[in-house]
């Protein structure tokens, strides 16, 4: 293994979403982390390997088992050589956090960050920084013409249940969008491309290389098949090695530009370009700021100041973040439109109640729900007037967390009303029913109701992304079966709550109950509840992975979203496939990280949502290792809400 030594902060080219879980650590291991869910890309780390492929030791090299490399390395473009130093060595595998070129899985640290408090993705990087030889890319010293915002055309259709691919020649798509930026639903080939010895380009500064091309050398069409689908991506027992894709629908495709040399005339249309991460923002309230970062190099690009920024919440068209302000009872709104002339300003704020904590954004785009937690009150942000247009009070205990599902036009039991789910410090879950309200309406726009069980402890709330019909995960304390109750088994849980109905289509308010909230016909049930027999101790948050979304297809809204819904990468919960409604993102893995673990430290528990048990993230190791994260606190996916 060759050392590299820097001056500085280590180097970093981590894999990037929807093969990335972000985990924010505290005091006194304060870091950000990256979780690999693609394990063949040419990241950061150590290059060691045994060529002759008879021996994988832990945290050696994976990237040279990618068959693409083995198969046609030179063949490609760019080119395929496995590292030699740890600035290109490769990733150490599935599940592994990803290191910098130190060797460090602390990629970034104080005192840049102190006391990560809420983290989200937005939009892709390429949208303002880019290597092609245009206004918005390589302004010196490099870039490609073929990388060019007007050939970056995403044309798709579905490729598995709840994955998108490449359309073939003469082939309908479900989207066609040009210069809409690197989609979310295809992984860059690899995940990541290798730092190159001289930039892509110097103005801006990108020095690692393009994803896999469109060309190669059996163009034209269809060219080289792609050898990396979906398979073993662990290699067990250790002494083999890996052989596929984690994710079980292929989400990995040579949709590189076209090669640099080429006249612009001619180049192929191309989908994925560097650079490659997304806007990366974490709240630092040590700090009052909120922290931008480029999530596949974690350099800083600016810093936000906010006072007293707590928890994020991003408008599912990628224009605005909302961030709560507990000190001073307000909500403020970042622009995060990276085409937009106040791009990464505070553009407007509201004040709420007081104590302001959790906050979501209704994934339709009508509302914004803030839980102040000092004042016993949830205020209603309208998005079209940024404005409170309701507070709710009555019944909350401290409220600090909520989660909301979109609103059931075609889809769920079609009531066409929003669901928001309020959790408070007492346990209780309280569910929200939106409007429109009255004699007319359909829905109360108010509390409806709450659950029975009690959710001791809780730490975080999310929707469920695979529930059409509304449902949220929550970490807390002692496992409930089937009927809400405590199993009295001591230690950490996380319980799937779900509604379930005897009736679907909306169901009109009258005379006789408009002004009486009341659940109608709905209830709550414990779908799942995994405790202390699965988990390692008191889990602290909650992601998913997002291997398997439609995200590059247009939003879904209603008739009561502000705007018009974005061409691709927006954070709606689902999408419209032909005559279908379809959740989003269809995750396999839930990530926690847990607190009072075995060895009085923090680690990263992986749960496999089909048999709810835990994964071996280490077959090296005996037993059923987590991922060891010192001071892990938060996690998050591109869905977060």
């Amino acid at each position: 293994m060759f050392a590299l030594a820097a001056l500085g902060r280590a180097q970093v080219n981590a894999p990037v979403a929807p093969d990335a879980i972000y985990v924010g650590r505290v005091f006194p291991n304060a870091a950000l982390s990256v979780i690999d869910l693609n394990g063949f890309g040419q990241s950061t780390g150590d290059p060691s390997f045994d060529f002759s492929y008879q021996s994988f030791p832990e945290g050696w090299s994976k990237f040279p088992t990618n068959p693409n490399l083995i198969q046609y390395g030179p063949t490609l473009f760019p080119q395929l050589y496995p590292g030699a130093f740890t600035l290109n060595g490769g990733s150490s595998g599935v599940f592994s956090l990803v290191r910098n070129a130190q060797l460090s899985d602390r990629l970034i640290t104080d005192p840049t960050v102190l006391a990560p408090g809420d983290m989200m993705l937005g939009h892709p990087l390429d949208r303002r920084i880019n290597n092609g030889l245009d206004a918005s890319g390589c302004q010196s010293g490099g870039g490609n013409a073929c990388a060019i915002t007007g050939k970056q055309v995403l044309s798709v259709t579905m490729g598995g249940p709840h994955t998108l691919r490449p359309t073939l020649p003469n082939e309908q798509p479900l989207n066609f969008v040009i210069g809409g930026g690197n989609p979310i639903s295809f992984a860059p080939h690899p995940n990541p491309p290798g730092i190159r010895s001289s930039p892509l380009c110097t103005q801006p500064l990108i020095a690692s290389e393009e994803p896999t091309s469109v060309y190669n050398t059996l163009q034209p069409f269809p060219g080289l098949l792609n050898l990396l689908v979906p398979g073993d991506p662990f290699g067990q027992p250790p002494w083999l090695a890996p052989t596929g894709l984690l994710s079980t629908e292929q989400n990995s495709f040579f949709v590189g530009p076209d090669r640099p040399s080429a006249p612009s005339a001619p180049c192929a249309n191309y989908m994925i370009r560097q650079q490659l991460g997304h806007y990366l923002y974490v709240t630092e309230n040590e700090r009052d700021e909120v922290l931008v970062l480029n999530s596949n190099t974690f350099e800083v690009l600016e810093r936000i100041v906010v006072p007293d920024p707590t928890e994020l919440a991003m408008g599912p068209n990628l224009d605005l973040l909302a961030v709560s302000c507990r000190a001073v009872d307000q909500v403020v709104f970042i622009d995060i439109d990276p085409l937009s002339p106040t791009f990464h300003q505070i553009v407007d704020s509201v004040q709420v109640g007081d104590g302001p904590r959790g906050v979501a954004w209704d994934p339709g785009n009508e509302d914004i729900l803030v839980c102040n937690e000092n004042s016993n009150t949830v205020s209603i942000v309208s998005v079209f007037t940024r404005n409170v247009r309701k507070t709710l009070s009555g019944g909350f205990s401290r409220p600090f967390g909520v989660a909301i599902t979109q609103r059931q036009f075609k889809f769920g039991f079609q009531r066409n009303v929003y669901f928001a789910y309020i959790l408070d410090r007492a346990g209780r879950v309280h569910l929200f029913e939106s409007g429109p309200s009255g004699v007319n309406g359909w829905g109360y726009d108010a509390v409806i109701g709450k659950t029975g069980p009690i959710f001791k402890r809780a730490r975080a709330i999310q929707p469920d992304p695979r529930q059409l019909t509304s449902g949220v995960w929550i970490a807390h304390n002692f496992q409930l079966n089937a009927l809400g109750q405590p199993t009295g088994l001591p230690g950490g849980a996380v319980t799937n709550l779900v509604l379930e109905s005897s009736a679907v289509g909306a169901i009109p308010l009258n005379f006789m109950n408009f002004n009486t909230p009341q659940m109608r016909q709905l209830n709550f049930k414990i779908a799942a509840s995994i405790g202390s027999d699965v988990l390692s101790g008191l889990p602290t948050d909650i992601a998913f992975d997002n291997q398997r979304n439609l995200g590059a297809l247009r939003n879904l809204t209603s008739m009561f979203g502000s705007g018009a819904p974005v061409a691709m990468n927006g954070k709606s919960q689902v999408r419209n496939v032909g005559a279908s409604v379809l959740n989003t993102s269809e995750p396999r893995y839930l990530f926690l990280p847990v607190r009072e673990a075995a060895g009085n430290t923090e680690v990263v528990d992986v749960i496999d949502l089909v048999t709810l048990q835990r994964v071996d993230v280490n077959a090296h190791q005996p037993g059923t290792q987590s991922i060891a994260a010192p001071g892990a606190r938060l996690v998050a996916d591109y869905f977060r809400q």
